[in-house]
């Protein structure tokens, strides 16, 4: 049932959170043990090889399992936290990630230590990780765009203070000490998060336009899903996304381990890939008012292509500790600014109204960049025998993913087809603030007041 209409909550807007400052502090500590542990733990690599004699290009493969699962549940959690609130996936997630940690650390194969920490982990950071910011998304009104990507920064905290954490631990204690206390660690913080996430209110159920093609009103059942996937800009925007973000992941599975090959030693690998997560929250921060004057989809953009260009200083650092530096540093700056931007592309937009499951449709698209890319990498490295072959890799994916997002147009990516029904995009697309010449704009604007 569509909620009570009154005038702080107008009739079918989503629901505003009465705390949305300790909602927003909740989403950046939980994200920060959840992503760190899902996608900071690249300095585990040699450890488990070396435990369950296995390469380390199988040992990507857990790795980009990992990521997988965490970002494809977004297009199921997503939805869920909207309609049940975000409290309930926040204890299912707080279970999962010790969990898994528990059954890597007394796993007798690898088979059962990498499917426990890709399902484990993966599978709690994913309960964690869009149902929280899609929490964060309908609490803000005014201040929404800021708040969105102050709530990503988690993701940058992780992987500041997952690779030193976890190279001390094992240095300490071993490998499964060192998983059996990451584990304790993690229940510990997770579970404080979920007890302090407000349960929050269900939202209406977007509504979705009929099929292409067809007639008939507005079906509330229907996956918006395949909807979004027609339109031609947000398909480019899909595979644009996959490539980019299957380069974003590799350093953080790769860099250790190429730095050790360098004979710089994990200890410096480590220490890299928490420098790159470090300015990642800079680039956060600083994209936050390059949005205010130029849009979120301008500033995306522009870090995503300076992301694919600092992958070309990985290749030429070698065993340079310096030029390695400001290859994490400028990576940092440009991977903080693609992710936490994400959110905020998507309700520039599209709006508020739904984001969960927008978001996890776009989450599909960089679970589908974390399969591919760590694991592709590995394997050119162990064929190849040389740790650039991996970064070579990287830059591949990396510049197809610049390349195909040079062809989306705001145009296409906003307005909907000339068959399609759905008004309510049509409407949107008409108000996203998008510059387009005089003739176009007049247009679109008879062709809304045709359908109606």
């Amino acid at each position: 049932m569509t909620p009570t209409a009154t005038a702080a909550h107008p009739a079918g807007s989503p629901p505003r959170h009465r705390s949305p400052a300790l909602l927003l502090v909740v989403t950046v500590t939980a994200t920060t043990v959840a992503l760190g542990l899902a996608t900071g733990t690249g300095t585990l690599l040699g450890p488990l090889a070396g435990e369950f004699a296995v390469s380390t290009g199988v040992v990507s493969l857990m790795f980009s399992a990992t990521l997988c699962v965490m970002l494809a549940t977004g297009v199921l959690t997503g939805p869920l936290a909207e309609r049940h609130g975000p409290r309930r996936l926040a204890l299912l997630g707080a279970v999962l990630v010790p969990a898994g940690l528990l059954v890597t650390a007394s796993a007798d194969s690898f088979a059962a230590a990498g499917a426990g920490f890709a399902l484990g982990v993966g599978g709690g950071a994913g309960c964690l990780f869009v149902p929280l910011l899609t929490a964060v998304g309908t609490a803000f009104g005014r201040h929404r765009g800021p708040a969105l990507v102050l709530a990503t920064a988690g993701g940058g905290a992780g992987v500041v203070l997952a690779p030193p954490a976890s190279v001390a631990l094992v240095a300490t204690f071993g490998l499964r000490p060192a998983l059996l206390a990451l584990a304790a660690g993690a229940a510990l913080v997770l579970l404080v998060c979920a007890a302090l996430t407000p349960p929050g209110r269900g939202v209406p159920p977007v509504r979705t336009g009929p099929p292409v093609g067809t007639g008939g009103a507005p079906d509330e059942r229907r996956p918006a899903a395949r909807h979004l996937l027609r339109e031609r800009g947000f398909r480019r925007l899909y595979i644009g996304s996959v490539g980019l973000t299957a380069a974003m992941f590799v350093p953080f599975v790769h860099l250790p381990a190429f730095a050790a090959a360098y004979g710089l030693g994990p200890a410096t690998g480590a220490g890299l890939v928490a420098l790159s997560g470090l300015t990642s929250l800079a680039g956060r921060l600083a994209a936050a008012p390059a949005v205010a004057r130029y849009g979120a989809w301008v500033v995306y953009r522009s870090a995503a292509a300076l992301l694919a260009a600092a992958l070309g200083l990985w290749l030429l650092g070698g065993d340079d500790q310096m030029l390695l530096a400001v290859f994490a540093v400028v990576f940092g700056i440009a991977h903080g600014a693609y992710v936490g931007l994400s959110p905020a592309v998507a309700v520039q937009l599209y709006g508020a109204d739904g984001l969960g499951l927008r978001l996890g449709v776009l989450h599909t698209a960089a679970a589908a960049g974390g399969l591919l890319g760590p694991a592709a990498a590995g394997l050119a490295v162990d064929v190849a025998g040389t740790p650039t072959a991996g970064v070579w890799v990287a830059i591949g994916l990396g510049l197809t993913g610049c390349a195909v997002l040079t062809t989306v147009r705001p145009n296409l990516l906003t307005a909907p087809r000339k068959d399609s029904h759905d008004r309510q995009a049509h409407d949107r697309a008409l108000r996203a603030g998008h510059r387009r010449p005089g003739g176009q704009r007049r247009r679109l604007a008879l062709r809304g007041r045709a359908a109606r």
